[in-house]
C-alpha cells in the first residue's frame, strides 16, 4: 500500500541532508543515513547541487568530476580493492598454469580439465615473461621428442 506522503519529505529532514552534503562521500551514504530512497534523495537534492554548482561550491569526486555523479567511478572502484575471485576459479587457474608451464598441449589441457576447446590458451596471460620462455623450451623438447607427443 502506497501512501500519498510517501513522496514527501519534511523540511527538518531536507535541511540536515543539505547540511550533510559536504561532507557524505555518497548519495547512498545518505540514503543510508536518512532511510530514503536514491530516487527521492536525488530528486530532493537537485535543487541545491545546481545552486552549489552555480556558486562553485559543489564538492569533488576523486576521479576529478562533480562529486554524486551518476554510473560508476574509477575513485569508487580503486577504493573497493581488487574483485573478489572465487576459490574454485583460482585453484583451476593453478591447475591450468601448472599444465602449462609443463608444456603441455593446449588440446591436452583443455580435455584434462573439461574446459571449452581453446579455453586453455586463455591463460597464457597470467604467466610471467619468464614462464612463458620456459614453457617454450618445454613444448620445443616435447616436439623434438617424438614419443611424448603420444600420450
Amino acid at each position: 500500500m502506497i501512501m500519498a506522503d510517501s513522496r514527501v519529505v519534511s523540511p527538518e529532514l531536507l535541511a540536515t541532508m543539505v547540511d550533510l552534503l559536504p561532507t557524505v562521500g555518497s548519495l547512498r551514504d545518505l540514503c543510508a543515513i536518512t532511510g530514503l530512497r536514491l530516487g527521492t534523495v536525488r530528486r530532493e537534492l537537485a535543487p541545491f547541487l545546481a545552486i552549489m554548482k552555480l556558486q562553485g561550491a559543489h564538492p569533488q569526486c576523486g576521479c576529478g568530476k562533480d562529486r554524486f555523479h551518476p554510473y560508476g567511478c574509477v575513485d569508487s572502484v580503486a577504493k573497493a580493492g581488487p574483485p573478489k575471485v572465487a576459490a574454485s576459479i583460482l585453484e583451476r587457474r593453478g591447475s591450468v598454469i601448472s599444465m602449462l608451464l609443463a608444456g603441455d598441449r593446449f588440446v591436452d589441457i583443455d580435455n584434462a580439465l573439461g574446459l571449452y576447446p581453446k579455453s586453455a590458451r586463455k591463460y597464457l596471460r597470467f604467466l610471467t615473461p619468464e614462464q612463458l620462455a620456459e614453457r617454450d623450451r618445454k613444448v620445443v623438447e616435447r616436439q623434438s621428442n617424438p614419443s611424448e607427443t603420444s600420450k
